[in-house]
Order: structure tokens, then sequence, then C-alpha cells
């Protein structure tokens, strides 16, 4: 399967990036991408699934929802433009 896209997120102070496959309408995998040595040496989860309910984003474990919230704000560009997400936080 084809990741859809590379999403990025910053933990601890390293910015990290995860290719997202699509489960289903609201759920998806976050596969953490290796750095260009071949490894990520940060403390990130090498994956993650990430699902909406209810206009929120949470992992299954619910162990890493800023993760989620900042991964599923990227998914939500990539499913719905960028014209919707800065009509939804008010700019322009």
């Amino acid at each position: 399967m084809e990741p859809l896209f590379e999403a990025k997120a910053t933990i601890n102070q390293q910015l990290t990036s995860y290719n997202i496959y699509r489960l289903s309408t609201e759920k998806y995998r976050a596969a953490l991408m290796p750095d260009d040595e071949g490894f990520n040496s940060t403390e990130a989860p090498t994956e993650l699934i990430v699902e909406k309910k209810d206009g929120m984003w949470y992992t299954e474990d619910k162990g890493h929802n800023k993760l989620a919230s900042t991964l599923g704000a990227e998914i939500d560009v990539f499913n719905y433009g960028y014209g919707d997400l800065l009509g939804r936080i008010e700019v322009g």
C-alpha cells in the first residue's frame, strides 16, 4: 500500500516525519520514516493508529493524543484542502 502523504511533527524538539496511510474514512496509520542515516533518534512511536471521533483526533492507545492532533490536522488539510482549514480557523 502506498502512503497518501508525508506528515511532519516535532517530537522532543526534533522534526519527525511519518508516512500516512488510510485505513478507513476516519482512521489512518502513521508509520515513522527513517532519517537520512536510516534510523530515527527521537523517542517517537514507530507506528500509530489515529482516528477522528466527534471532531477530535485520538490514538488507539490514548497515549499520544498531542501527536494525534498534529497528524490529524495534517490529514484534515490533505483531505479538505488549505482553504477549508483556513476558513475554520477564521483566517483571511
